[in-house]
């Protein structure tokens, strides 16, 4: 770096060992924080936890704990970053017991809070967590904020969602999340989910599709047209929020589909969409509940930047594999038929799609879309309304 005639600093170090991490190169982070240890800079939570995270994001939790205990010995002691890290981990690890692992090296190590709101009852640890967010809201890298969102990934990853709600709530109520994150007013619903992490976003929008609910049923508030949802097109500690909220939508056959003119909307037409709310089976439920049991496995899977539930994974993979990107209700259609079921489906599908390319080799065109059709009639329409204007 000198030799290019850029001079190290921690800012820089930080960024190269975050880059190292992500390119899936925990051992070349772990160098450049032992060469800053030979020099004189100060360190600090954020260059062990880039070092920490980088081993984390390749499953390699045993050295990335080796290392947060290493940290300890050097004098420097676990703070909001290294919870957030390890918190971050246990939500994507898919066995329970490795979640536990993590967490219970948090717990041995003087902070216990995670496993508590895990394991116990949520009322015994309300007071502690109002505590420490607001022990955490003075703090810079927008530290309270990006503890919740990592406690909500894990409270959603492992079932305790009514504990995530109440978390949520929490959260909106001191400043951590906007006041207006999702609205349900007077010719107002919408939401925008920007920067909320893959479980927090779950839950705001459980929680969303709740409050339509309640107001299709007493018919106020009134809606709008169109219902819009913003999720941006980002993607944080590799999961896409757009991504994610498509899978749990369309699995449950909801009207919300990609805003044709801009990237990271999705928009319901609000007829369709409180008609879903009042007769979808996937609707009759909505309340977020806690497990009484912590499950063996993580309910959710990270795969390609979907944070989706675990058991919808072998669907999804059959599907995209096979026909790639397909509509919403498509998707809803194939991903609750049995694996027989759909591999018929999809077989019959890709036949028809053979058929229909072959018939149009033969006829030596291209089959217009309905669309183009439709366009062009509508132009004919109002070239012809135009033709009798002149003429009359």
């Amino acid at each position: 770096m000198k030799e290019t005639g850029v001079e190290p600093t921690i800012a820089t170090m930080h960024m190269l060992m975050q880059s190292y991490g992500t390119a899936g190169q925990p051992q070349d982070a772990e160098v450049v924080l032992n060469n800053l240890k030979g020099s004189n800079f100060e360190l600090s939570t954020l260059i062990y936890g880039s070092v920490i995270e980088a081993y984390f994001k390749h499953g390699d939790y045993e050295r990335g704990i080796a290392k947060m205990l290493e940290m300890k010995n050097d004098g420097i002691e676990a703070d909001h970053r290294i919870w957030t890290c390890f918190i971050r981990a246990a939500s994507f690890c898919q066995h329970t017991q490795g979640a536990m692992l993590l967490l219970n090296t948090l717990c041995n190590n003087g902070f216990d809070l995670p496993i508590r709101l895990l394991t116990g009852s949520t009322e015994s640890v309300i007071e502690d967590v109002d505590k420490l967010l607001e022990k955490l809201e003075p703090e810079e890298d927008n530290a309270c904020f990006n503890f919740v969102n990592s406690l909500l990934d894990l409270l959603w990853a492992f079932e305790r969602r009514a504990t995530g709600s109440w978390l949520f709530q929490m959260a909106i109520k001191k400043g951590i999340y906007h006041h207006d994150v999702f609205r349900v007013a007077d010719g107002d619903w919408g939401a925008d989910f920007r920067k909320l992490s893959g479980g927090a976003a779950l839950v705001a929008l459980t929680l969303w599709l709740d409050y339509m609910q309640d107001a299709s049923l007493q018919g106020s508030p009134e809606s709008p047209k169109s219902v819009v949802l913003i999720t941006g097109t980002a993607e944080y500690n590799q999961v896409s929020l757009e991504k994610t909220l498509k899978a749990f939508l369309w699995e449950m056959g909801s009207p919300f589909l990609p805003c044709r003119s801009r990237t990271g909307l999705l928009v319901a037409k609000a007829h369709s969409l409180r008609m879903w709310l009042k007769e979808s089976s996937f609707c009759m439920d909505l309340e977020l509940k806690d497990a009484q049991h912590l499950p063996k496995l993580n309910s959710m899977s990270l795969i390609d930047g979907y944070f989706m539930r675990e058991g919808l994974v072998p669907a999804f993979k059959e599907i995209h594999e096979k026909l790639g990107q397909v509509n919403a209700k498509k998707f809803a259609r194939l991903a609750l038929l049995s694996k027989e079921s759909r591999e018929k489906v999809i077989e019959a599908d890709i036949k028809g799609r053979r058929e229909k390319m072959e018939k149009a080799k033969k006829k030596g065109s291209v089959i217009p879309r309905k669309a183009s059709r439709k366009r062009n009639a509508k132009f004919m329409r109002r070239q012809h309304n135009t033709e009798e204007a002149n003429t009359s």
